[in-house]
């Protein structure tokens, strides 16, 4: 489990929780409003509120003086260092809030990602299964309660890898896995197999237009977008 993946019991309690009386759509837009209140509340319990609200009058007041005089470019540097300071300094202020406020964020996308992205094909469907490097043979199985993906070079079998969520790829352990895991586990360095890729069908939580307009994310930042906006505004976050 990686470290973007912690929270995840947590965010499928709730999500449970949600689904004896919400369709998956509408639990997005709740997700999606959750996000957005609770990125900016973090944000604004985080970052030292007063001191970014100075420093972004000083850049300002730093702006206008720049704009305000008409002498000669090599007089003006004192006011443009006076700029780029105020800058820098409110900057300084809001990145280290910002920074750890979109943490559970980012959490949250990964468990998003990995519940409402894919699902499984339909009965009787069978996905494409690609190998790689080449000349390998893989195929999809429903030969047990859980799907399964065999690859195999003529007669031996080099990767067998039960496909217990919808995940659509399956590699080696690379070093970002310590952050967000693969619920599927990893292929051997061994094995001879790099990367399995399935093509799983992607789930869509709207009714009309494209096939890549129907997905969670078009109904998740459209949402956290505006509710951000509302938050924001409303509690005069700096």
């Amino acid at each position: 489990m990686g470290l973007f993946d912690l929270p995840g019991p947590f965010f499928g309690a709730i999500d449970a929780a949600m689904a004896m009386a919400l369709p998956a759509g509408w639990r997005l837009a709740c997700w999606a409003a959750l996000a957005g209140a609770g990125t900016l509340m973090l944000y604004k319990v985080m970052s030292p509120q007063q001191r970014i609200g100075r420093a972004k009058r000083a850049a300002r007041e730093a702006r206008q003086r720049l704009n305000a005089f008409e002498g000669e470019l090599g007089d003006a540097g004192p006011l443009i260092r006076a700029q780029f300071v105020a800058a820098f300094r409110h900057l300084g202020l809001v990145l280290p809030g910002t920074l750890l406020s979109i943490l559970p964020l980012l959490a949250l996308l990964v468990w998003l990602d990995g519940h409402y992205a894919r699902d499984y094909p339909a009965a009787g469907e069978v996905p494409s299964v690609t190998a790689s490097p080449g000349r390998l043979e893989s195929r999809w199985l429903t030969d047990g309660e859980v799907p399964r993906v065999q690859v195999r070079q003529g007669e031996a079998l080099l990767a067998d890898v039960l496909v217990s969520s919808p995940v659509p790829v399956v590699e080696r352990r690379h070093w970002w896995n310590w952050l967000i895991a693969n619920p599927l586990g990893y292929l051997p360095a061994d094995s001879g197999v790099e990367r399995i890729e399935i093509a799983l069908p992607e789930q869509e939580y709207l009714a009309h237009g494209p096939g890549w307009m129907r997905s969670w994310l078009t109904i998740f930042f459209p949402v956290m977008f505006i509710v951000s906006l509302l938050m924001f505004r409303w509690a005069k976050v700096q």
